[in-house]
């Protein structure tokens, strides 16, 4: 658009348009006015003068603008703008003149085609500052975040082992040690693990195969745990309802906390010259390769896990940002750039999460009743909610579900 056509229309409307866009869509504006202040609920008492506000907090601003599309092919830029404000369901960014960037929602749109000066298009828009983060019925969705990391690290814990010079002694017996500690996990109670372990200690000998048998097995070991742990639906009790099912293992990281630790106490090659040399850093990547893929499966399961308290989703936390600053440690000192990053990544992804869960969990507690009583009975005591007598039995291990301990562990209300 020539400047001479601008300025014609700025001399028809009487004043200097200025530049702005909505959702990377530009146009042009007049100066506009926007609303704000404070959201009050006034309360009123009656026969008493005066009132009692309370403050709800800052009132979202909200900005009425024309728009101004102008010069011969407005009619696109009208329609790009057009669709800017109606096709999308979420927030965009509205670029001020003078208050910068401004997430808003925009709502109502009214426009008016004008033939003067080579033709133009006027658009009144109202946009609404929007924060996509009070929205009460969504939350930021961190467990995906979570997961996606972990598929990224995959990729780089792989690559950086293929690139590997193998020494003239194959790592077959290495990993043959990884096959024994993993058949030492307690994965018997979570399915057969027979083929994972035969596709380990029978991997060939090049770097990318070997690097894909021990994702394969850590992978197919995250998915058991996973399928492990998941909650089953009980059958609803004709009287109480649905009981609360609470599986607690005894190890939620199914072992692959310790497969994450395997490799610490393997001897160190002996021997000197360039062989023992490539012996012993081939013996470094395949510890690596093992321990990363361990760790990264065991992030995939926390991002899985349904945590039953605050505290067993901190402590679970605290377990994963050990492992996976011990990850980002080593290959940091291995000068291995990108995998410092795709840890160092995920590392803030898993707190993220891990945190944003916990605060939504109750925290565990005592109670005590100085009697035995059923659980139907202590659940509606404790929780108004007899339907929770199964949690109450799960969490305390108990026999008999008429003879609750005395005292025991409870979560909050």
């Amino acid at each position: 658009m020539s400047a001479s056509v601008l300025t014609s229309i700025e001399q028809l409307l009487g004043f200097t348009l200025r530049q702005a866009s909505f959702r990377g869509v530009p146009f042009y504006t007049e100066q506009s006015g926007g609303r704000g202040g404070r959201r009050l609920v006034v309360h009123q008492a009656p026969l008493r003068d005066g009132a009692v506000t309370e403050d709800l907090g800052r009132m979202p601003r909200s900005f009425r603008i024309t728009a101004y599309v102008v010069g011969p092919g407005y009619q696109a830029q009208r329609d790009a703008l057009l669709d800017a404000v109606e096709a999308h369901a979420s927030p965009g960014v509205f670029v001020h003149y003078t208050m910068g960037e401004i997430t808003c929602a925009a709502s109502v749109v009214d426009f008016t085609e004008h033939r003067d000066a080579g033709g133009y298009c006027s658009l009144d828009i109202e946009f609404v500052e929007a924060n996509p983060d009070l929205s009460p019925v969504s939350t930021s969705d961190t467990a995906s975040a979570l997961l996606a990391g972990v598929a990224s690290a995959l990729v780089v814990i792989s690559e950086t082992y293929q690139v590997m010079t193998l020494a003239t002694t194959a790592p077959l017996a290495l990993l043959e040690s990884a096959a024994t500690a993993m058949t030492g996990l307690p994965f018997d109670t979570v399915g057969s693990l027979g083929g994972l372990i035969a596709a380990v200690s029978g991997a060939p000998t090049d770097t990318t195969a070997t690097a894909a048998a021990v994702q394969a097995a850590t992978q197919g070991m995250a998915s058991a745990v996973i399928v492990a742990q998941a909650a089953t639906a009980a059958v609803d009790d004709p009287v109480a309802g649905s009981p609360f099912v609470i599986a607690v293992p005894v190890d939620p990281s199914g072992g692959l906390a310790q497969l994450a630790t395997w490799g610490s106490t393997l001897p160190a090659v002996g021997g000197v010259g360039s062989e023992s040399a490539a012996q012993a850093a081939q013996q470094a990547g395949v510890v690596a390769l093992v321990q990363g893929n361990a760790v990264a499966a065991l992030a995939q399961v926390y991002a899985n896990a349904d945590w039953i308290s605050a505290a067993d989703a901190e402590a679970a936390r605290t377990q994963l940002l050990a492992l996976l600053d011990a990850q980002a440690s080593a290959a940091a000192d291995a000068g291995q750039d990108a995998l410092w990053h795709a840890w160092s990544g995920l590392i803030l992804l898993a707190m993220r999460d891990m945190i944003a869960r916990a605060q939504a969990l109750p925290q565990m507690g005592e109670y005590s009743t100085g009697v035995p009583v059923p659980s139907l009975v202590l659940a509606q005591q404790l929780y108004r909610d007899p339907s929770r007598a199964g949690q109450l039995e799960d969490l305390n291990d108990v026999a008999q579900p008429l003879f609750m301990p005395p005292a025991g562990m409870a979560l909050a209300a």
